[in-house]
């Protein structure tokens, strides 16, 4: 009885250890790894033991202890075939425990054809959408040669500055990996977007970036340090009056090239009389009508102005009726394609006054728009074959991600989650009940399938 019992266990184990993971088990293992920036390497350990298992070849890009970046090839890099390349970033934002998660954020739940927790959609689910893409390719490819390889780029420090992720592969390892496309983290499909055909979803896939540019604000007060004495221009007062000015300022709209391209291509969407507003909506005369859809909060707003957020703001005092000498604020500024970043700063001094001094934390590389390509045109294909009533356009791209280090290089970028995402899932990001459907997984993968097979087959 006893060896019997242990003959059934070991069938049980050996039957356990030989299934494959199905896409949405392997998102909610990925999920259940807390990877903060710079602790990405459970993350990347965990997809190269995966891919090695499926007979890719795996190339680590070692940062530190705690980080790397991993390439996963159809062939050997050895090869120099010209390389299609996927890239998605491994690491995730800080997630704060709390009864406002209806699942724990890295519980990595399945509950109702969902996977719940932190990076189900920034970014983790990209990198299983283009990995199992990549798993479902070679397996229907037989012993065939091809004139391409495909590969997976997995960064870390995306969500902080990316020095040990895209800026260090974009400026050592461009040359060995050899790409001839890149497609990373960008738009979305929309429903809701034509108001002639609610139910088509829009799926924008991103040419261009805008770039980020962190500033510390510092203002300095004098007079008495008693609180029961405030001078005229204290600190803390001069820093937040300086904050009111600039939140205050009238903004320019810049409708430039691309978001012009967008606009038109809404408007051959949208047909008849509001299409044509669309084609020609920076036009004075329809501004009037339009300018709503346009302010600060609106979805269009980001789109056409330079823009910043107030994300942090401290004193030096350290007890409450103690004047601060100084007051800092943290401003999170997202710039336009073309923005010169020292215009930026030079406007925003004459508003601010010289008494208040900007200091450079981190920016992004700026780049212009990636050109269209047949690789571009392909993808556009791919989600129609699988989305067959979607259409799919060039956008820009409103947050920064890392296209942009390798469009620098004169690589053509496009970003692209093709899943249908609606408004309340994209409020997720980056905050709580982050979550995705295991049916968006699924078409995900299909999208990223039909795309190798267009580009690489013909199909």
């Amino acid at each position: 009885m006893k060896y019997l019992i242990l003959f059934c266990l070991l069938v049980v184990c050996c039957c356990t250890f030989g299934q494959e993971s199905t896409p949405e088990e392997f998102l909610s293992e990925l999920i259940q790894i807390e990877s903060y920036s710079g602790c990405e390497v459970e993350v990347a350990r965990m997809i190269g033991d995966w891919a090695s298992t499926e007979g890719f070849y795996v190339t680590d890009f070692v940062t530190s202890e705690d980080s790397r970046n991993i390439l996963v090839s159809l062939y050997p890099l050895s090869s120099r075939k010209p390389n299609i390349l996927f890239s998605s970033h491994m690491d995730v934002v800080p997630a704060e425990y709390s009864e406002v998660w209806k699942e724990l954020p890295f519980s990595g739940m399945i509950s109702h054809d969902t996977i719940w927790g932190r990076g189900a959609i920034d970014c983790k689910g990209l990198a299983v959408m283009q990995l199992f893409a990549m798993k479902k390719f070679k397996d229907s490819l037989g012993t065939r040669d091809l004139p391409y390889n495909i590969s997976f780029l997995g960064l870390s420090e995306e969500e902080t500055m990316s020095v040990n992720g895209a800026s260090l592969m974009s400026s050592k390892f461009m040359e060995e990996i050899n790409p001839v496309v890149i497609f990373g983290e960008g738009g979305s499909g929309l429903k809701d977007i034509l108001l002639s055909k609610p139910e088509v979803p829009v799926f924008g896939i991103s040419t261009a970036d805008k770039s980020s540019l962190w500033l510390k604000l510092t203002a300095e007060g004098g007079g008495f340090g008693h609180g029961a004495v405030p001078s005229d221009l204290y600190a803390n007062k001069r820093l937040i009056k300086a904050l009111i000015r600039l939140l205050d300022e009238k903004k320019s709209a810049r409708f430039n090239l691309l978001v012009m391209e967008m606009f038109q291509e809404l408007g051959q969407l949208e047909g008849g009389l509001r299409g044509f507003v669309l084609k020609h909506i920076n036009w004075a005369i329809f501004w009037p009508i339009v300018r709503k859809h346009f302010r600060e909060g609106e979805p269009f707003n980001v789109l056409i102005e330079n823009t910043f957020s107030i994300t942090h703001i401290e004193s030096s005092a350290t007890v409450s009726n103690q004047m601060a000498e100084r007051a800092f604020a943290i401003l999170d500024c997202r710039l336009l394609p073309g923005m010169e970043v020292d215009k930026f700063i030079k406007r925003m001094q004459r508003v601010v006054g010289s008494r208040v001094e900007i200091e450079i934390l981190h920016q992004s590389p700026t780049a212009m728009p990636s050109t269209l390509t047949p690789f571009f045109d392909n993808m556009c294909t791919a989600i129609k074959k699988v989305y067959p009533n979607a259409a799919a356009i060039p956008i820009l791209f409103p947050a920064t991600t890392d296209n942009n280090f390798f469009r620098n290089l004169g690589i053509p970028v496009y970003g692209v989650i093709p899943s249908v995402l609606n408004a309340e899932l994209f409020e997720t990001i980056h905050s709580t009940n982050e979550r995705i459907g295991v049916d968006n997984l699924e078409k995900g993968i299909e999208v990223y399938f039909q795309f190798l097979k267009t580009n690489v087959q013909g199909d």
